[in-house]
């Protein structure tokens, strides 16, 4: 019984130890022909670059690019990717962008269907940087599929956004897959003028992770043409809001008067509290002290932090720190104070 046993525990490990070494074979013939493949890529590379460049400087000669082989093409739109993302002049991105119209189609296509996603995620991105327009539909195509992974979907959206496509607000709202802040943010980020006012228009209506990302993409680009709606925001009911609005207003270095800044500078949020002193940093007027002088008190220590820097930066604010250092009933005043004082006399 025991050798019974032995003998088919043999025949199981014999059985294992042949896929195994199968496996290993296969895995090491693929990998000397994937170098193979990219051996023969990268000469091809190097016999069109000269060819390929002078084409799109002229305009003239793409004829004997005619009729490539599958790792001839993989090389031509290597070389031309690679350029797309250095040559800026617009005769010269026309012409990159009419080539791969009329020689890269079958290629990217046969990418863009592929079962691996790897590989359709690259046929995503060269299809952005030769601005394909003529792969709309296949494009929708894949966003109808069942496979579509999210960051084929983000690539989709930001290929909306090149092409300026009609659906592109109803496309972000309504995403197969859940989108974070920091992905619309950089979605916001690539979007131009024109595209900005419709997010606008429809902000109320937005979900809560696409307001904050539209709010911060605002102060980031320093899109000075909505500083109207970032201050009709500083009197919404969500603090959040508020908080993203003021933070926004900060980093476009936008100058908020007193009166405008006094509610959120008493506000019951810390963070709306030291977002509206951060605001504080191009006034110079005394109008703020009163202000100030009650934030040296602030339970927050970021806040009373804050307050003692901007009344440094007042015609008496040293003086009033000084009175603050010497006779604050408050001792976390005092103290903030001093360090403040202190740091004034080094700098």
């Amino acid at each position: 019984m025991y050798s019974q046993e032995l003998f088919y525990f043999s025949i199981v490990l014999l059985g294992l130890l042949m896929v195994l070494t199968g496996l290993c074979l296969y895995l090491i013939i693929k990998k000397m022909m994937d170098n193979k493949k990219r051996v023969t890529i990268e000469k091809y590379k190097e016999e069109y670059q000269s060819a390929l460049f002078q084409y799109l400087q002229e305009g003239v000669g793409d004829e004997g690019f005619q009729n490539s082989s599958p790792l001839q093409t993989r090389a031509l739109v290597e070389l031309l990717a690679g350029f797309s993302k250095v040559i800026s002049s617009p005769g010269i991105q026309e012409r990159l962008q009419w080539f791969a119209e009329n020689h890269f189609q079958p290629f990217i296509l046969s990418q863009l269907r592929h079962r691996r996603w790897s590989i359709r995620m690259n046929a995503l991105y060269w299809i952005q940087d030769f601005k394909m327009r003529s792969m709309k539909e296949p494009l929708k195509e894949l966003r109808g599929s069942g496979y579509m992974s999210k960051s084929e979907e983000i690539q989709l959206l930001k290929l909306d956004v090149l092409f300026d496509d009609q659906e592109l607000l109803p496309r972000l709202t309504d995403t197969k897959h859940e989108l974070t802040e920091f992905e619309y943010s950089l979605l916001f980020q690539s979007f131009g003028k024109d595209q900005f006012q419709p997010l606008v228009y429809a902000f109320d209506e937005l979900p809560e992770v696409m307001k904050f990302a539209l709010i911060d993409s605002i102060g980031v680009m320093n899109r000075m043409e909505h500083v109207g709606f970032l201050e009709r925001l500083l009197s919404e009911d969500s603090t959040e809001l508020r908080v993203r609005a003021l933070k926004a207003v900060v980093g476009m270095e936008f100058y908020l008067n007193v009166p405008k800044l006094s509610s959120h500078l008493r506000a019951e949020s810390w963070q709306e509290r030291l977002m509206a002193l951060k605001a504080c940093e191009y006034i110079r007027s005394p109008k703020l002290t009163p202000y100030l002088k009650e934030l040296m008190s602030d339970p927050s220590f970021y806040v009373r932090s804050q307050a003692a820097q901007s009344l440094l930066r007042l015609a008496d604010g040293k003086v009033v720190l000084g009175e603050i250092a010497v006779h604050a009933e408050d001792e976390y005043a005092r103290d903030m104070a001093e360090q403040w004082l202190e740091r004034g006399a080094v700098t």
